[in-house]
């Protein structure tokens, strides 16, 4: 019986601790995601489907709006005057995203738009974005059902391809602090685990 009960007891016990843990761990990690979302913008292009022509004419519409924010954005000195710039050119990239597809002979509807929404976890190059709310430029293709193509505007983050990315002017670096930017330079994050035991007590 008394084995039992500090058995128990003791089960308790590291329930309470890895709950208090994990709510620590959470808790930092939520911070981490808003500071990170709070310095960047995101460009996001969704495509129709994922029909490989589809694909293709997103990566054409992509190509083609980068040449046209970039031109844009070319003397903004900072992450207020970059989202200004955003927002009061989503008419003019979007008549510019609907000529891009009529070149390609695509009639597909498109919108751009400046907007806060949930993104997943998503890893380019060596970094690694946390989930959760962030601010983007979002294009949307079509139905917008298919796979998606992301960079960043701010700091500047695009990539040539997948694996490797060209940082321009302002770097993330300089605009997180050491634990935010550590936080998505961190490939492998520690697992944590708990296993239920038994106590062997002397009789």
């Amino acid at each position: 019986m008394r084995r039992s009960v500090i058995t128990w007891a003791a089960a308790i016990f590291m329930g309470i601790f890895a709950a208090i843990f994990a709510g620590e761990t959470q808790g930092k990690e939520a911070a981490l995601q808003q500071e990170i979302a709070k310095e960047v913008i995101r460009f996001h292009v969704l495509a129709d489907s994922d029909q490989v022509k589809d694909q293709e004419i997103k990566l054409e519409v992509k190509e083609c709006l980068l040449d046209h924010i970039n031109f844009l954005i070319r003397d903004a000195g900072s992450l207020e005057e970059t989202k200004a710039i955003l927002k009061n050119n989503t008419d003019y990239l979007q008549r510019e995203a609907k000529k891009c597809l009529k070149k390609k002979g695509n009639m597909d509807s498109v919108t751009v738009s400046y907007e806060t929404d949930h993104f997943p976890v998503k890893s380019y190059g060596e970094y690694t974005f946390p989930a959760g709310q962030y601010e983007a430029l979002r294009v949307k293709i079509g139905r917008a059902r298919g796979h998606n193509w992301w960079c960043m505007l701010y700091p500047s983050l695009c990539f040539q391809d997948s694996l490797h990315p060209v940082l321009k002017e302002e770097k993330l670096d300089q605009v997180l602090s050491d634990d935010a930017y550590d936080s998505i330079l961190k490939t492998e994050k520690p697992h944590f685990t708990f296993r239920w035991f038994d106590l062997k007590l002397p009789e």
